[in-house]
């Protein structure tokens, strides 16, 4: 049996089903018009879409300059705060507002360019085809409807990215990392024109390989769980598998190497948040993403060396990585920090991920940290951090 991504299944019958139906549609005077009527209606609705787009985008994340500027100054700051981070309702509420309103304005107009000028043209296109053989008509018929076709593939897109925000669902989102369709449709146009302050093109661990293996294991012999000898029982009675067995404490130990470097990254600093944030800094500079790794990982690959040690050794890492070193640069110098797992959302879909929490004594509280998303912004106490990570579960405290 085949195994067919339901998600490129979707999109392909999306893009074909138009185009069959225009091929072997009646060839008539009126099915022309309606075609070519159709066809204005279509394009006016993509000019639209795409600029009532190009107005939410300018006006609720580039308004740093100009008009865009003026026009979210107009907006109360109530407002402001509520949508702050909320990108994806902002463009499903923003979007179809400004699209009516700029429709009911086109709609004024249209009935005099249908009269004055599609009328005359169907008749015009209707009586050249008319004297052509069936092939020609069934081609004119199915190109007519590519408009038609580009209208539902980037609907269809952005439903997919927006319920898959809002529903994380693993199934779904490794259909949709796994259609080179989609992937190729998110690349090309939902990124470059939804392009907002979510994280881009850092993959998530789609497999739950984080989810299914950070789990706290409390052996008890008379629930009849067998504790595995080679790994070290932490003082608080838990242990933490991630990947090949390895435990968390293993996995953040360090060495001489990462904690005189942690040493001369914090200087002669005194403020812990300071210091926090220029170990953030060095990782995010410092550490590239491990794409490879992360492929194996979510292929369900069970040796994989992972922890503080091989990320700093390696310069490279994915984001349990990056979180273990933060980890161990931010013990070396005396800060307070928590590992944290959950779903993290890269612009395409939710997946397992890992970040980190550390302890301000200078402000008396912790603060989100994502070294691994700070590629794509700063990522150090960022207003809007839950817009991109859910369902958080402390895994280890130091």
């Amino acid at each position: 049996m085949l195994n067919i991504n339901p998600i490129t299944l979707a999109l392909v019958l999306i893009a074909a089903l138009p185009v069959i139906i225009g091929a072997f549609k009646q060839f008539t005077r009126e099915g022309v018009r309606r075609s070519l009527w159709s066809l204005f209606d279509n394009l006016l609705f993509l000019a639209g879409l795409f600029f009532s787009i190009y107005l939410t985008k300018g006006v609720f994340f580039d308004h740093t300059s100009g008009c865009f500027k003026e026009i979210y100054s107009l907006i109360p700051p109530d407002i402001q705060t509520l949508l702050y981070g909320q990108d994806v309702l902002i463009y499903i509420v923003i979007v179809p507002i400004i699209l009516l309103l700029i429709s009911s304005i086109l709609r004024l107009f249209q009935g005099v360019f249908y009269r004055s000028v599609l009328c005359p043209l169907s008749d015009g296109l209707y009586s050249l085809l008319a004297a052509g053989g069936q092939v020609v008509k069934s081609i004119t018929g199915a190109v007519i409807q590519v408009p038609r076709v580009a209208v539902f593939v980037f609907l269809a897109g952005m439903a997919l990215n927006f319920f898959s925000y809002y529903n994380p669902s693993p199934a779904l989102s490794g259909w949709m990392n796994q259609s080179g369709i989609y992937q190729k449709l998110h690349a090309e146009v939902l990124s470059p024109v939804l392009n907002s302050n979510l994280a881009k093109n850092i993959p998530v661990i789609i497999n739950e390989s984080i989810a299914d293996t950070m789990k706290i294991v409390i052996p008890d012999d008379s629930q009849g769980y067998e504790t595995d000898p080679s790994l070290q029982q932490p003082d608080n009675g838990l242990i933490i598998k991630y990947f090949n067995g390895v435990t968390l404490d293993k996995a953040v130990q360090s060495n001489a190497d990462i904690n005189q470097t942690a040493s001369v990254i914090v200087g002669n600093e005194k403020s812990s948040t300071r210091k926090a944030y220029l170990i953030y800094r060095w990782i995010v500079g410092n550490i590239d993403y491990d794409y490879n790794k992360a492929v194996e990982v979510n292929r369900g690959t069970n040796q994989i060396d992972s922890g503080s040690i091989i990320a700093f050794n390696t310069r490279k890492g994915i984001c349990f990585d990056y979180s273990c070193l933060y980890v161990s640069m931010c013990r070396a110098v005396g800060l307070k920090v928590r590992l944290v797992t959950g779903l993290g959302y890269n612009g395409t879909a939710w997946g397992g991920h890992a970040w980190n929490q550390v302890y301000s004594s200078d402000e008396g509280r912790w603060i989100n940290v994502d070294t691994t998303f700070g590629r794509n912004g700063n990522y150090f106490d960022k207003p809007d951090f839950i817009a991109d990570h859910r369902s958080s579960e402390i895994q280890g405290e130091w």
